[in-house]
C-alpha cells in the first residue's frame, strides 16, 4: 500500500496549479478511483481534478520529473480495466473539462475539450442540423476524451467509421508535459491516429476536432425476425455482400431480447431466436426503398419470419430501446457481466457463433448474445457471481476460449473495449514477439519513462507465464503465427516478397543501406543517399485478392494505383479515394492522399533487418494495441518496407473525385522528436531510406 511519501515532496507545487481542493489523498476519494466498469482493482496514491485545460501540461511535467506514474480518467466506463492504477501513482481527472468551445458547421468541425459526454454533444449538435457518428451504447455518460482513448465504435460506424475516422486534429500533453497539436493530416507519420485507442499510454488528450456530418434528411429503420441466429447471421453477410450499407445493422439473440423487454409484449413470432435491427439514412427516398427491399428479400431468403419497418419515430426508439438496453437488462440478471469483444471478419459469423455457444455451454454459463453484427463485432454477455470463485474461473476460461476462436477465424480479440489489463495475456497469442516488441517500442518512443498509465495494453513478464499456462489448457501458442492453422487471418506472402525479405536480412548483416524504391513518382535519383541501394518493389504487383462478402481486398504494395482501380472496377467495387498516380505502397508511405488511412485495415511490413510484421487485418474494426497501420501512413519508407495492404471497398460504381493537390514529399518534412524516436526503435542502424532522418548519420 502507498503511504503518498511520493506526493508530499511535490504537493505544495501540485496545489498551487490546481487548487488544493483538488488535489485529494483521502481514503474515500481514493476507494472511489481504484476501479472501473471492469474487473481489476487497484488504489491511487492521489487524484487531481483540472478546472481548465491548461493546468494538465504542468502538472504531468511535474509528475514526470519526479518518476511518479499518473493516468488520464473520466467516466470510467470501459470494461477492460484501462482506467485502474496498477502502479498507484495519480489519476488526472479530466471530467469537469467539458466545454464545447466550437461549433464550426462550415468547416463541419467541433472543437470539445475531452469531459464533453458524447450525448451532450449530439443534443449540441441538433440544433444546428448536425451529428457526431460515434455512437457507443455508454453515449449517455461517457465522454469524447474515453472514446477517443478506447476508439469507440457504436452502431453507426458500420457506415460512418469509429471514433479515429472522425477526428481530424488532437491537443495533446506528451507524457513529458510537452504540447502538441496533431492531424493525421501533418508531414511525416500519423501520430495523431496512433493516440486513438491508446487508453492513455501515450498521453493526454486535453482537446479534439471532431468532424460532425449533416442530419440525413430520411431515415429508415427496420427489424428482422428469425427462427435462428445463424440465419440472421447469414443474412448480414448477404446483404453486405449485396452492396448495401446501411447506417447500422445490429443483431440480438433470444436471452439478450428476454432481458431487454423484461417481460413487456413481445413483437416477434413465436419461435423468434434472433432479430436484426437495421437502419438506412440518406438524402434519397427512393434510393432507402430500394435498399429496403433488397434487404427483405435477402433476409427472407434466409428465413426471415417477420420483416417490418418502424412506422413512426416512437416504433423506431422502442427498438433501439431494446438493442442498447439489451446490455444493462443482463446486468439486472446477476451481480456481475463479463462482455467479451472479439471480432471476427463478417462471412465468419456464423462460424463465430457455434463456437461461442459451444464454449458457453461447455462451461455451463448463460450469456446473452448482442452483435454490431455489420462489422463482425460480437459481444457475449456473460452473467456471473464473482462471489462464486468456481464460477469465475469458468468465466474467465471461456472468455479466453472465445478470444482464442475469433484469432482463429481471422479476427482478433477487442473491436471497441480496448485491452486495458484484462485481455494483455490474450496479446500473446494474437501477435508475434516481434510485433509485441514493435508496440513497446512505440511506447518507449512516447513515453521513454514509462509513466503513462503504465502496464495497460502490452503483456508484461508475468502475462507470458499466464499465457502459456492457459495454452496448455486450450492448444499451444505457436512462436511464427504465419506457419499455424490457429491465425487463419495471416496471409501468405508472394516469392517476389519473401525475396525481399530475404535481400533485406543479408543487406542488414553486412549494414548495407537501402532506398525503398516504388515506381518512381515521388523518390528522385538525387535524394538517394551515396552509398545506398535501392529496392525495387514493382514485381509486388500480383493480382488482389478480393473478399467479397467481407469487402475487403488485399493488395502487394508495387501495383500502380491505377491498375487496382481497373481491376476493382472490374469486380464491381472501388477504393473511395480520388484517383491517384504512383504504387499502393508509395501512396501509404508518402500520405499523397491523407484519407487513405481511412480505408487501411492492415499492413504486411518488412523491418530493415527483414522481420515480418503483419498488423491489422480484414475485420474493420481492431483495437488490440497501437494502431501501427496508421503509423507507416506519411512514414516515407524509412520505418519499415510496405509488401501488401489490405483495404476496406466500397460496392458499386466510382463516384466523382477531384484528383488531389500533391503532397510535398520528403523535402517537406521535418522530423520532430517522437517520430525520430520511433525511427531508432524501428531502424536503430538507420538503414532504410537514411535521408529522411539524416541527423541520425
Amino acid at each position: 500500500m502507498f503511504k503518498n511519501d511520493r506526493i508530499t515532496p511535490i504537493r505544495a507545487e501540485l496545489e498551487a496549479i490546481v487548487g488544493r481542493e483538488n488535489l485529494r489523498t483521502d481514503e474515500a476519494e481514493i476507494l472511489m478511483y481504484s476501479y472501473d466498469a471492469g474487473m481489476a482493482r487497484a488504489r491511487p496514491e492521489a487524484v487531481i481534478t483540472f478546472t481548465s485545460a491548461g493546468q494538465v501540461a504542468p502538472v504531468v511535467r511535474l509528475l514526470y520529473g519526479a518518476g511518479i506514474p499518473f493516468l488520464p480518467r473520466l467516466a470510467g466506463t470501459n470494461l477492460s480495466g484501462g482506467t485502474i492504477p496498477l502502479k498507484g501513482g495519480v489519476i488526472l481527472n479530466l471530467v469537469r473539462l467539458r466545454k464545447i468551445r466550437r461549433i464550426d458547421t462550415a468547416a463541419r468541425l467541433a472543437l470539445v475539450e475531452p469531459g464533453v459526454v458524447n450525448l451532450e454533444l449530439q443534443k449540441a449538435l441538433e440544433p444546428f442540423g448536425f451529428f457526431y457518428a460515434p455512437d457507443p451504447a455508454s453515449q449517455k455518460v461517457s465522454t469524447i476524451g474515453g472514446n477517443i482513448g478506447e476508439n469507440a465504435g457504436g452502431p453507426l460506424c458500420l457506415k460512418y467509421g469509429v471514433t479515429s475516422d472522425n477526428v481530424e486534429k488532437l491537443e495533446v500533453v506528451t507524457p513529458e508535459g510537452e504540447v502538441n497539436t496533431w492531424s493525421y493530416r501533418d508531414r511525416g507519420p500519423d501520430l495523431m491516429s496512433v493516440l486513438v485507442g491508446s487508453e492513455g499510454t501515450l498521453g493526454v488528450v486535453t482537446a479534439a476536432w471532431l468532424k460532425i456530418l449533416p442530419l440525413p434528411a430520411h431515415i429508415k429503420t427496420a427489424s428482422a425476425a428469425f427462427p435462428s441466429l445463424e440465419g440472421a447471421m447469414d443474412a448480414v453477410s448477404r446483404i453486405i455482400g449485396g452492396g448495401i450499407l446501411p447506417r447500422a445493422l445490429e443483431a440480438m439473440d433470444k436471452v439478450s431480447l428476454d432481458a431487454a423487454r423484461r417481460g413487456g409484449e413481445d413483437p416477434f413470432p413465436a419461435g423468434t431466436e434472433a432479430v436484426l435491427l437495421l437502419e438506412l439514412d440518406g438524402d434519397e427516398p427512393a434510393k432507402i426503398e430500394h435498399d429496403l427491399e433488397a434487404a427483405r428479400r435477402l433476409c427472407g431468403e434466409k428465413g426471415c419470419s417477420a420483416f417490418r419497418v418502424a412506422g413512426d419515430e416512437a416504433e423506431r426508439e422502442r427498438l433501439w430501446a431494446a438493442r442498447k438496453g439489451a446490455y444493462p437488462a443482463m446486468a439486472r440478471l446477476a451481480p456481475d457481466v463479463l462482455v467479451e469483444d472479439g471480432v471476427v471478419p463478417r462471412p465468419r459469423l456464423t462460424e463465430a457463433l457455434r463456437e461461442v455457444r459451444a464454449i458457453i455451454s461447455k462451461y455451463k454459463l448463460t450469456s446473452g448474445l448482442l452483435f454490431h453484427a455489420g462489422d463482425g463485432n460480437l459481444h457475449p454477455n456473460i452473467i456471473f457471481d464473482r462471489r462464486d470463485l468456481q464460477e469465475v474461473k469458468r468465466v474467465k476460461k471461456a472468455g479466453y476460449e472465445i478470444l482464442k476462436a475469433c484469432i482463429r477465424l481471422g479476427g482478433t480479440i477487442s473491436g471497441e473495449h480496448g485491452i486495458g489489463v484484462e485481455k494483455r495475456v490474450a496479446m500473446n497469442w494474437l501477435y508475434t514477439r516481434r510485433e509485441l516488441d514493435l508496440f513497446q517500442g512505440i511506447k518507449r518512443a512516447f513515453d521513454p519513462a514509462g509513466l503513462a498509465n503504465p502496464d495497460k495494453i502490452l503483456p508484461v513478464a508475468g502475462d507470458q507465464a499466464a499465457g502459456d499456462t492457459v495454452s496448455k489448457a486450450f492448444g499451444s501458442r505457436p512462436a511464427e503465427p504465419e506457419t499455424s492453422a490457429m491465425f487463419s487471418g495471416r496471409a501468405a506472402l508472394s516469392v517476389h516478397a519473401r525475396g525481399i525479405l530475404d535481400e533485406l536480412r543479408l543487406r542488414s548483416a553486412s549494414g548495407a543501406r537501402t532506398a525503398v524504391t516504388g515506381l518512381g513518382t515521388r523518390l528522385k535519383a538525387e535524394r538517394i543517399m551515396e552509398g545506398s541501394r535501392p529496392l525495387e518493389l514493382h514485381l509486388l504487383s500480383g493480382k488482389p485478392d478480393i473478399d467479397r462478402e467481407n469487402l475487403t481486398a488485399r493488395v502487394e504494395a508495387g501495383m500502380a494505383f491505377d491498375e487496382l482501380s481497373r481491376q476493382l472496377k472490374e469486380a464491381g467495387f472501388h477504393l473511395d479515394l480520388p484517383a491517384l498516380k504512383g504504387s499502393v505502397g508509395g501512396l501509404i508511405a508518402s500520405k499523397a492522399c491523407p484519407e487513405i488511412r481511412g480505408l487501411l485495415l492492415g499492413l504486411e511490413v518488412a523491418l530493415a533487418d527483414g522481420a515480418l510484421l503483419e498488423l491489422g487485418g480484414k475485420t474493420v474494426k481492431n483495437v488490440a494495441g497501437y494502431d501501427a497501420v496508421k503509423l507507416f501512413c506519411g512514414s516515407l519508407g524509412a520505418y519499415g518496407v510496405i509488401l501488401a495492404a489490405t483495404f476496406a471497398l466500397s460496392a458499386g460504381a466510382v463516384p466523382p473525385r477531384k484528383r488531389p493537390e500533391e503532397s510535398p514529399g520528403w523535402d517537406a518534412f521535418e522530423p520532430g522528436v517522437i517520430q525520430t524516436r520511433l525511427k531508432k526503435e524501428f531502424d536503430p542502424r538507420n538503414l532504410l531510406n537514411p535521408w529522411v532522418y539524416k541527423a541520425l548519420g
